[in-house]
């Protein structure tokens, strides 16, 4: 698991001075989480475990039956993600631990909790999150 860059850290203004927007980099792209910032244990250029979480009413699915054309399992497959509001995104990666839930998109582990099958997910996540971690 490839730790991501934290590339941009924008607090909240007059709300909770512990609530960001971190905008984390992987290899392959880059993602805005929401995250408690927990005063001072992140920081720009700060580099933080590939563990993100979605939230209790996210969405996975698998984006096919088994007794379709190949061709259009091939075509459903392809990795994509895509912003659909600050925090909320939706796209298509593998599942990479069913038991953990984890899915790779892009570069970026998101965890989703139990998955009962392996493989290409589609999901919509309404707000990403940051885990909050100690700074290395």
């Amino acid at each position: 698991m490839n730790d991501l860059l934290v590339t941009k850290i924008e607090p909240y203004s007059g709300a909770d001075d512990e609530c960001a927007s971190v905008t984390l980099k992987s290899d392959r792209g880059e993602i805005v989480a929401f995250s408690f910032l927990y005063l001072g244990l992140i920081s720009v250029g700060d580099r933080v475990p590939n563990l993100l979480r979605s939230g209790v009413d996210d969405d996975v699915r698998v984006p096919f039956l088994q007794d379709w054309p190949e061709e259009e399992k091939e075509r459903l497959s392809r990795e994509w993600l895509e912003r659909t509001s600050h925090f909320g995104y939706r796209g298509c990666g593998r599942c990479i631990n069913e038991a953990e839930g984890l899915i790779e998109v892009n570069g970026f582990q998101i965890q989703f909790g139990e998955i009962p099958w392996d493989g290409p997910v589609e999901f919509e996540i309404a707000r990403l999150g940051l885990p909050l971690h100690s700074k290395n």
